[in-house]
């Protein structure tokens, strides 16, 4: 068997805007945002128009357990959440509330031979006490599950899992405190902010660059006309005397 080709790591780009890590558990945020259309700028964010190719702006959240070791050994789970989600999970940290729960499901893709779809699961909950009323340190679960289910359609379009037809192929969780949670979605809040401010004013901005452009070609043909009727001029002169 041939021999693995070593990568050089060091020069390629992260799209990883947070991470957390423990000795069993990582959990990441990564980049996954897309402008919207030229044709609706003002959404900022890629709503899975047609002229956007159904592509969406997103906040994907990868989580590893690495429990019972690395390599093939390592859980390694999925979900997607989309830019305001993230931002409504970070005005929950940034008022400190003490109970939250945020769970999610989605059910995506062309069904397999047997009819069978992908789900991705994530819960994000704080519990303030535990069951016997004690403050806990770690109040924050998180939790990723991805799996199969069969795909139903609901009177608006839309899809959801078929009731005792999702089966969990893995998932992996980790308890957090609030400090360390709140500095994931934090991170990310911003870098949401600085995208849409980026896609915001981009049209404007281009429009602006545009207008400087015409007008400088339009001084700079101007004087380039001005420097030519002057050689000319020159020229002229002597022409002039000689006759």
């Amino acid at each position: 068997m041939a021999e693995r080709e070593e990568r050089d790591w060091s020069n390629v780009v992260s799209g990883q805007i947070a991470v957390y890590k423990t000795d069993k558990a990582l959990l990441e945020l990564m980049d996954n945002l897309k402008p919207a259309t030229y044709l609706f700028p003002a959404h900022i964010h890629a709503s899975g128009d047609v002229s956007e190719v159904g592509e969406r702006s997103l906040i994907r959240l990868n989580m590893l357990d690495y429990s019972k070791g690395t390599g093939d050994n390592t859980v390694s789970v999925y979900a997607n959440i989309s830019p305001e989600e993230a931002k409504y999970i970070y005005s929950a940290l940034f008022n400190h509330l003490w109970e939250f729960d945020y769970p999610q499901e989605k059910i995506f893709g062309n069904p397999d031979k047997e009819g069978y779809s992908i789900v991705t699961k994530l819960k994000i909950v704080r519990y303030d006490t535990d069951s016997q009323g004690n403050k806990r340190n770690y109040p924050w679960f998180v939790e990723i599950q991805n799996g199969r289910g069969i795909a139903m359609k609901n009177s608006n379009g839309g899809r959801y899992c078929k009731k005792n037809s999702y089966i969990c192929d893995k998932k992996a969780s980790l308890y957090i405190n609030d400090k360390d949670l709140f500095i994931l979605f934090c991170k990310t809040d911003a870098y949401i902010r600085a995208f849409e401010t980026e896609y915001a004013f981009r049209e404007n901005r281009i429009g602006n660059f545009t207008s400087l452009y015409g007008l400088l070609k339009n001084e700079i043909q101007g004087a380039a006309d001005r420097l030519l009727t002057c050689i000319h001029r020159e020229d002229e002169e002597p022409m002039k005397k000689a006759g």
